[in-house]
């Protein structure tokens, strides 16, 4: 898959269109995932293996390295939503 996490698959291929996250880091290492295709079968659990070691490491990241826009307010979580 090549144009970011944003791009639309070519028609016939059956995975679903993968959609940007807004957090830079992350949309990165979902664009990886994409060249899965390009490996050997044999390569892709070492892949990953890759792939999660980098979103578990965004996810351990310092809260100032995360986009404000992406880190909800008090009380306007889907929980909070949901009991509106």
């Amino acid at each position: 898959m090549t144009g970011g996490a944003g791009a639309q698959r070519a028609s016939g291929d059956d995975g679903p269109a993968l959609r940007p996250t807004g957090h830079a880091r992350v949309d990165a290492v979902l664009d990886r995932a994409g060249e899965l295709d390009a490996l050997p079968v044999a390569e892709h659990p070492g892949r990953y293996d890759e792939l999660h070691a980098a979103l578990v490491a965004e996810l351990d990241a310092e809260p100032g390295t995360v986009p404000a826009g992406l880190v909800p307010r008090p009380g306007t979580g889907p929980e909070e939503a949901a009991h509106r």
